[in-house]
């Protein structure tokens, strides 16, 4: 099950690279794009932990996007935490990278059932959070 799951992950992330590169994204970057504009602005250590990585490992990321002027970085309610915004040029970029996104995601959807993608959910979620009990 999960060497499949492996096997699975390298192709994925090589189409989502072809795919995001012509918009000068990497898919880590278009991650931290997508999770400013569903989930609203951020903290590094929010990002890390919805990650499940080390707050240092989302800093790179942002910063890069910051050169692009795709995110800003401000002050939260303490002044010493910084909170990650998108830039009205990142909304545009999350928008073209979700249209590209979500058609390449539909066409590997294409032929499985609802039913069998609950599995998989379930499947998901119980591996996601297997730690928490």
């Amino acid at each position: 099950f999960f060497t499949t799951l492996k096997l699975i992950s390298r192709p994925y992330s090589s189409k989502m690279h072809d795919l995001l590169m012509p918009l000068g994204l990497t898919e880590i970057q278009w991650g931290l794009i997508r999770v400013l504009q569903e989930e609203g602005p951020s903290t590094f250590t929010d990002v890390a932990a919805y990650w499940r990585v080390e707050k240092p490992s989302v800093t790179p990321i942002a910063q890069k996007l910051v050169d692009q002027d795709l995110i800003y970085i401000g002050t939260g309610q303490d002044k010493r935490q910084k909170v990650m915004h998108l830039t009205s040029l990142g909304v545009l970029k999350y928008k073209e990278a979700k249209l590209i996104v979500e058609a390449f995601q539909m066409d590997l959807l294409n032929g499985i059932s609802e039913e069998e993608r609950k599995v998989i959910n379930d499947i998901r979620y119980k591996i996601n959070h297997y730690r928490e009990k």
